[in-house]
């Protein structure tokens, strides 16, 4: 997922007219804005995603990177970088070995909601595995999506953008008013 934030022109020239005295003022408030709103943005991004998928956020946050601005550079992006996630991430029933005689079904919810049956899997040392013939090998270890792709999802990429957007805004001005108090 790519997006491009905008930010509210007005507030940009509000900004570059306050800021016009202070050399490197609009750089420096930018800077810290959006390295700002990277936090938040990122923080938003994990909230959602655990809030849609069965995922706990320490599990999505590592798949973060965040690009900082600097003086020279004032772009910032926030990537979320991953392969797709083992099943056993995700919430599923039963947690204990499923082979030999305790042979039971397994339920996998990758999305909130219901846990629904995976069919012919099982779990084999906190694995979730299935096989693929009628013989005892080979097996497969099963994965769910990967989370650069639950960011796709429209629910979560809305919230991700409108958090980053108002931070943003919300930011810069506050920059503004500081760098203003220091100068």
């Amino acid at each position: 997922m790519k997006t491009e934030l905008r930010v509210d022109k007005n507030a940009l020239e509000t900004a570059a007219q306050r800021l016009e005295g202070i050399p490197n003022g609009m750089n420096t408030a930018l800077m810290r804005s959006f390295n700002r709103a990277l936090l938040e943005g990122r923080t938003a991004a994990t909230r959602a995603v655990a809030k849609q998928y069965t995922l706990r956020a320490k599990d999505v946050r590592p798949s973060f990177r965040m690009m900082r601005a600097s003086h020279s550079d004032v772009s910032a992006s926030l990537v979320s970088r991953g392969t797709r996630l083992p099943l056993e991430t995700f919430a599923h029933r039963p947690r204990t070995d499923t082979t030999g005689n305790k042979r039971k079904e397994i339920r996998v919810g990758v999305r909130r909601g219901a846990l629904k049956p995976l069919g012919q899997a099982f779990v084999h040392r906190g694995q979730i595995l299935q096989r693929l013939g009628s013989t005892r090998l080979p097996v497969q270890k099963k994965f769910g999506p990967a989370i650069p792709s639950m960011l796709e999802d429209d629910q979560v990429a809305d919230v991700v953008v409108e958090t980053l957007s108002k931070s943003v805004d919300k930011r810069l001005e506050h920059e503004t008013i500081r760098l203003l108090n220091n100068s």
